[in-house]
């Protein structure tokens, strides 16, 4: 699945909205660092991610239907992230 779009920076709402995971689920892939480059914050707090958090999220969703472990998924991606892998 492609989600590829112009750059914009989405809420969490409308994240959840999209890829069909709950609030909680999105925030606590943050708090473990699966969204590390994808999620920035606005002066007032909020959470705003690039779109490619929906190909990311879609990517997490299919390694765990694999049996993929979080902390698998997460080395998984610090590899992607440090540009030695491609995901999608």
């Amino acid at each position: 699945m492609n989600f590829s779009s112009p750059k914009q920076l989405l809420k969490i709402g409308e994240v959840a909205n999209i890829t069909g995971l709950p609030v909680k689920t999105i925030r606590y892939y943050e708090e473990i660092g699966l969204l590390v480059p994808v999620v920035e914050r606005s002066e007032t707090g909020y959470r705003l991610f690039h779109d490619q958090i929906l190909n990311r999220l879609a990517f997490i969703k299919r390694a765990q239907s694999l049996g993929l472990s979080l902390n698998e998924i997460k080395a998984i991606l610090q590899v992607h992230d440090q540009g030695r892998a491609s995901l999608w």
